[in-house]
């Protein structure tokens, strides 16, 4: 479009600056009317720019729960050329904080909000909430599948919430003609944790993401030799570790990185060809694991090649990308040769070695690649990375289930989206050693999205030389979800060893309610300082920092843990409510016995750093 203003020759021109603004609104106005469609749902209003050859049909309609489903199916008369863009607004009423899957993301409000997400990396969803806690607007995308990005911000010369979604197809999407996708839009005044879990429930709910099965023994402590051997480590080393965690009440062993090669110096360079090098022989191994009553699971790293496997001459065309700084090359699973080698490995891996499980790690490497990935040749059956991923990891589930039903399959984080739901049952925190804080965050943020998912900490582990009630502070603050211990139990002091003892013990009589119950995340901006679980008649409480809030003991049946290294909870009794308070430290030995009387309104219980007071 082109406006021109011309004048008659010999006369002076003159346009006031008022007659100039209104001439370029105009002119605003009529550029927006030709490159963008706008549509109208309650307070949302929606823009979706127009793509050159591309027409947009849109329409909406309310859920039977109450939040808005944005449909919008876009259709081409060539290829898509561009990402696909929805931009929506509306009225900024009583935010306080957003939460999004990233927990490195700060969660007070801010410019510049986003989250980046596609099917091995993150969840398209961003949640607003108050400073109760309360709802405001949750944000998700129907497609977890593809490269997306949710973004949001002020305008503020208005006071309005500006947000985006863009899509970015690939591969043989682009050259769909058609493409659909639905946004949800909930301000529905409930708990933000209630609005996510509607998210993973419409998730769960499409047949692309339908979750996998859950066996028991995905909520079953287990001990990882991770941080405690990380690649050094031997036949009789392990067994030793099975035969301690078991008395301890932990059900199964990962055997981490290092199993395939005996090569000490870090890296991913003996990766590929996933042949036991420390164990003289792994079914021996793994039939010893079973016989000390633990499960048995191995750790491959799924995308690697290592420059020094047998295998890597074999797929050098059949690559993503190199990494010079991993020693290993990332296989290209467009291909079905690189998937069928793949898939055989794990096979042949549960057939011959009656593995229980599998930690299948780095996920995202296949599509958090540096560069677009390469031209396929014609071998390959796929152009989209996502569509090759998408079919290794189905093909892996198939497998391996077609030969175990209950088989163990653990993602770490960030892979943890409603796509990496179908292919596994166990979520864990990303890497975080020692770093208590950190595992407390990220275990929480992967529950509330997880729905029935086995969600699992990053293994634990402190230093042998601090005092009980500081390593137990690893324990207490990922105690709502499945611990996995690594520290070596025969090298511990004996009261770490007792309070391990103690709390996994107190973990396993709770279990139902720590994992499976009504959950709570006080104050996500602030890195979650209370969580709360509950069933019917039971409450149980983790208090990470000191409060400016008390604890509403209203449950019949209120567990109280001082997750800090301060002395105390602030609780607040009911009228009609008095308890009998036995208070435990870490270690488990009972320090006192108190007296709460109804009505006393708020008061300190005194409770030891990193003990717990039964309340009945």
């Amino acid at each position: 479009m082109k406006i021109i203003i011309s004048n008659p020759r010999g006369k002076k021109s003159f346009m006031p600056d008022h007659a100039l603004k209104l001439l370029l609104l105009i002119f605003c106005l009529l550029v927006k009317y030709v490159n963008a469609q706008e549509y109208q749902a309650g307070t949302f209003k929606f823009t979706i720019p127009k793509q050159e050859g591309v027409s947009v049909n849109i329409s909406h309609e309310q859920s039977k729960n109450g939040f808005l489903l944005l449909i919008c199916r876009f259709t081409a008369t060539s290829a898509f050329k561009n990402e696909i863009n929805i931009k929506w607004s509306s009225p900024l009423r009583d935010i306080t904080g957003f939460w999004t899957t990233n927990g490195n993301e700060a969660r007070f409000m801010h410019a510049g909000l986003k989250v980046q997400a596609n099917l091995a990396s993150q969840a398209p969803v961003l949640a607003m909430y108050n400073d109760a806690g309360q709802n405001r607007l949750t944000v998700a995308l129907s497609d977890a599948f593809h490269q997306t990005t949710l973004s949001a911000g002020v305008d503020e010369d208005n006071a309005v919430l500006n947000g985006n979604v863009s899509i970015a197809l690939s591969g043989e999407e682009r050259n769909n003609r058609s493409y659909q996708v639905t946004l949800m839009l909930n301000d529905l005044d409930e708990r933000y944790e209630d609005a996510l879990m509607q998210v993973s429930t419409w998730w769960a709910g499409m047949p692309e993401y339908r979750p996998a099965n859950i066996p028991a023994a995905a909520k079953q402590p287990l001990y990882s030799t991770w941080y405690s051997y990380h690649q050094n480590f031997n036949e009789a080393s392990l067994l030793k570790e099975c035969v301690e965690a078991r008395k301890l009440g932990y059900t199964g062993i990962i055997v981490d990185d290092g199993w395939q090669t005996v090569n000490k110096s870090g890296g991913y360079g003996f990766t590929g060809d996933w042949k036991p090098k420390r164990f003289e022989s792994m079914p021996e191994f793994v039939k010893k694991v079973h016989a000390a009553g633990m499960k048995c699971l191995l750790w491959y790293s799924v995308p690697f090649m290592g420059y020094h496997a047998e295998a890597y001459e074999r797929f050098k065309n059949k690559f993503l990308y190199r990494s010079n700084r991993q020693s290993a090359a990332i296989l290209d699973p467009r291909y079905p040769e690189v998937r069928k080698f793949i898939v055989e490995r794990y096979v042949h891996a549960l057939r011959s070695w009656k593995l229980d499980g599998f930690k299948l790690d780095f996920i995202d490497s296949f599509t958090n690649q540096p560069d677009e990935p390469p031209v396929v040749s014609s071998e390959a059956d796929y152009r989209s990375v996502y569509a090759g991923v998408d079919a290794l990891m189905s093909e892996i589930r198939n497998a391996l289930t077609a030969i175990k039903p209950d088989i163990l399959i653990e993602f770490r984080q960030s892979y943890t989206g409603p796509a990496m739901r179908k292919y596994g049952n166990m979520f864990r925190a990303g890497d975080c050693a020692a770093a208590a804080l950190t595992n407390r965050i990220r275990v929480t943020d992967i529950r509330l999205l997880a729905g029935g998912t086995a969600v699992h900490s990053d293994m634990l582990t402190w230093n042998y030389e601090d005092g009980a009630a500081v390593a137990a502070l690893q324990f207490l603050n990922v105690i709502f979800s499945v611990p996995q211990l690594s520290v070596r139990l025969t090298d511990i002091p004996a009261s770490h060893l007792n309070m391990i003892r103690f709390y996994t013990g107190y973990w396993l009589k709770n279990k139902d309610i720590l994992v499976s119950g009504k959950f709570r995340a006080y104050g996500p901006e602030m890195n979650y300082p209370v969580l709360s679980s509950e069933d019917g008649s039971k409450l149980i409480a983790g208090i990470y920092s000191d409060q400016s809030q008390p604890l509403l003991l209203d449950k019949p049946l209120v567990d109280v843990i001082n997750a800090k290294t301060t002395d105390g909870v602030l609780v607040k009794l009911m009228a009609a409510r008095s308890y009998r308070a036995e208070i435990f430290d870490c270690e488990g030995k009972k320090v006192r016995v108190s007296k709460l009387k109804a009505g006393t309104g708020i008061r300190k219980l005194s409770i030891p750093p990193s003990g717990i007071a039964c309340l009945r």
